[in-house]
């Protein structure tokens, strides 16, 4: 039986949810809830979503996958950015779309549909960074996992005005005041957002891609996170190192002393089996 955690204490491995749910994803939704158990087992305890991964299904589904195993997943979820209406449209007919879109993959051979699939929902996503917006969104997870509150929760990929706002950063340090939030933070496309949101009172947590991770190793950017105990979860571990394994590439991350846990987005549970060996 895997040992009860402290919740406020990441696994070295996390699980990347974005596909759950999501048009181009080949398995059911039992098969994504099946896989979210079975990295709970492995110890593979961080599961990372957003609002928009899936139009709301991942959160769904992830909230189905740890009833009854709360205390051993430490869910991470993010916002700031949404649908256009006319996409949110399109989300009580996923039932029916996804199955054609898996027959016309199966059909090629190859993820036929998919490219499109995703260049449609980058143009549709819109995005509101008010405090007021970030609250709803928020209060919308929650509904959605079905539990009280997130680990982690995290601007998704803003500007550096953004990142670095003090009034949104108020409203982020309320939200955990109130309990809704254990850690709150930014996840960060580069630099720049990540210089801007270090200077956020009360941040705990931050998302950053292998590239910039690697690039602040020995900044005073790194010296920060480390001396404010930042916890770190490096996403795009294995993309961003091409030219090395992909299970080498997992152990290159959690090798890193600045990152606390490194993300995968596998749908295989084959494959995470192997990586979340690693740790």
């Amino acid at each position: 039986m895997p040992v009860e955690r402290d919740i406020r204490t990441p696994s070295q491995i996390g699980l990347g949810c974005a596909r759950v749910g999501s048009f181009n994803n080949p398995q059911t939704l039992a098969e994504s809830r099946a896989l979210i158990a079975h990295a709970l087992e492995l110890g593979v305890t961080v599961l990372d979503t957003s609002n928009i991964y899936g139009q709301g299904d991942s959160e769904q589904q992830i909230g189905k996958a740890i009833r009854g195993r709360r205390a051993r997943a430490f869910v991470v979820t993010k916002a700031g950015r949404g649908f256009s209406p006319r996409m949110k449209l399109l989300r009580p007919l996923k039932p029916v779309l996804r199955p054609l879109l898996a027959m016309r993959r199966g059909s090629t051979g190859a993820t036929a549909g998919t490219g499109a699939v995703t260049a449609r929902r980058e143009g549709e996503l819109r995005m509101d960074w008010s405090p007021a917006a970030i609250r709803e969104s928020l209060h919308g997870s929650l509904r959605r996992l079905g539990i009280e509150q997130v680990d982690g929760f995290l601007l998704h990929s803003p500007p550096a005005s953004v990142a670095g706002d003090a009034a949104l950063g108020s409203a982020l340090a309320a939200l955990k005041a109130e309990g809704k939030v254990a850690h709150f933070g930014v996840s960060c496309d580069d630099i720049g957002c990540l210089r801007a949101a270090l200077t956020l009172p009360g941040l705990s947590l931050l998302q950053l891609p292998w590239d910039v991770v690697a690039a602040i190793r020995d900044t005073d950017e790194g010296a920060v996170i480390r001396d404010r105990g930042i916890q770190v979860m490096a996403r795009e571990v294995i993309r961003l190192q091409p030219d090395v394994a992909p299970l080498d590439a997992v152990r290159h991350a959690i090798a890193e002393p600045l990152v606390t846990t490194a993300l995968v987005g596998t749908t295989s549970p084959k494959h995470l089996a192997a990586i979340a060996a690693l740790a």
